[in-house]
């Protein structure tokens, strides 16, 4: 064989040898390397987040409990922060904070909430996700009550013998975060006697897209044995209330 060819030959053994050790993707320059911590991706904004909140916040975020998303809350082209921090079963907190021009956020709103989740739009039953046809108003319409973008966030709260799920409504006007209404959803109390009343309520909207939607909420109460936790009989009572959309609030209608 000639001495070139065998020279050949011995060069493409070592280059086969060489890609055994070194990855094919190596050999590359255009290829990227691989991540080697993915949750690096992450956990530095989620540090900066939490960063903004302590220099600001009344009560700082303490534990790893932590959780935030990015959210249009108002109208301009600019994201808001939701925050929240679950410090305990009933101890938290909420935060929005909001953009400023050097790209940092500033706090506007801190709420001792202790938040399961986000979801801001659920008082919506009628929305859907996507531009359906089937929304009967626009996507930046929707979502509105009055004018304003309302959102619900539910907080988990209690003490000794109480636990409570209550829903907050509200939305955001001059940078400030304004509460349209908050009611009780479910929940249990023990009341000194050794009674154990059981708590259960909703709300509906109606007519968010008119000049004057009304919200109508109710709350069934029973006691319960507090050995069982079983209804002591089949008697509950209930209270309706419909209140209207008054000063930015909903709040009970003055009678004539």
């Amino acid at each position: 064989m000639p001495k070139k060819k065998i020279a050949l030959a011995v060069a493409g053994l070592a280059l086969l040898g060489i890609s055994q050790i070194i990855p094919i993707t190596s050999l590359s320059a255009s290829v990227p390397a691989p991540v080697t911590n993915p949750a690096a991706l992450v956990d530095s904004p989620r540090q900066e987040v939490m960063a903004w909140i302590n220099e600001q916040a009344k009560d700082p975020v303490t534990t790893d409990s932590f959780q935030f998303q990015t959210v249009n809350l108002d109208d301009d082209d600019n994201m808001e922060i939701i925050a929240k921090h679950n410090g305990a079963v009933h101890i938290g907190s909420f935060y929005v904070l909001d953009r400023q021009a050097d790209g940092s956020y500033k706090l506007i709103a801190e709420e001792s909430w202790n938040v399961p989740r986000f979801q801001l739009d659920r008082w919506d039953p009628t929305r859907y996700e996507d531009n359906s046809e089937w929304n009967s108003q626009s996507v930046q319409e929707l979502g509105r009550v009055a004018g304003k973008r309302l959102f619900e966030t539910i907080n988990r709260t209690g003490g000794s013998g109480v636990d409570i799920l209550e829903a907050h409504l509200w939305y955001l006007q001059d940078g400030k975060l304004v509460e349209a209404w908050s009611g009780t959803l479910q929940g249990t109390s023990s009341i000194p006697g050794g009674q154990l009343i059981q708590i259960a309520g909703s709300y509906q909207l109606v007519g968010a897209d008119t000049e004057h939607p009304q919200l109508y909420t109710w709350q069934t109460t029973q006691e319960l044995d507090p050995d069982t936790g079983l209804p002591l009989s089949k008697k509950a009572e209930t209270t309706t209330e419909i209140l209207s959309w008054n000063n930015g609030a909903f709040q009970k209608t003055s009678q004539k």
